[in-house]
């Protein structure tokens, strides 16, 4: 056996170890949205970017959800409009007020210049405009929430994520990188 593999065996363990070592109580299923405000920027030089971000979700065996996200944005090289579309999963460690979590999710990207917008800004917003770039791209984040108030089967919570976006064309950067804060709930079925 490699020492690859070994490390990735050990670690393998080691998530199981602390998954199945955690104190569990029966809980509902959740639906969940939160609400992010992000900052990054790209592999592009001096392209700084800005963007708000809504999560929502549906979380069952208190592990794992089904992801669906929506992000609008800014960046400054060719004073671009960022819009994004996604669809992943989210898989978190169910401690009762601290919860880490990790995502994986697909998305759909438009890029398009501020300029090339027109007179058909509600074209462009909606990705039927001229001048759109549209990407596909994978997104990697990770982050933890903090539980601030339950009320009844609803708990209210404050997060922060960092995230990794790759697309594998060239008609935009390669990369973007970033981390965000933000609010959610979940609300408890």
């Amino acid at each position: 056996m490699s020492s690859t593999t070994k490390r990735l065996a050990g670690w393998a363990v080691g998530v199981a170890l602390i998954f199945f070592s955690v104190p569990r109580t029966a809980r509902a299923a959740y639906f969940y949205t939160e609400g992010l405000a992000y900052g990054g920027a790209t592999t592009w030089s001096h392209d700084p970017s800005f963007q708000a971000a809504l999560h929502s979700g549906f979380e069952f065996l208190d592990v794992i959800s089904v992801d669906v996200l929506g992000r609008i944005g800014y960046a400054a090289v060719d004073e671009r409009m960022l819009m994004t579309l996604g669809i992943g999963t989210k898989l978190a460690l169910p401690f009762d007020r601290f919860i880490p979590h990790l995502r994986l999710t697909a998305l759909h990207a438009h890029e398009t210049s501020i300029s090339a917008m027109g007179n058909d800004t509600f074209g462009h917003i909606m990705g039927v405009g001229d001048g759109i770039r549209h990407r596909f791209g994978v997104e990697g984040a990770i982050g933890f929430s903090v539980v601030f108030a339950k009320l009844k089967k609803n708990r209210f919570f404050a997060q922060t994520e960092a995230y990794f976006d790759g697309f594998p064309d060239d008609r935009g950067p390669k990369f973007y990188a970033g981390g965000g804060l933000g609010l959610g709930v979940q609300v408890g079925l």
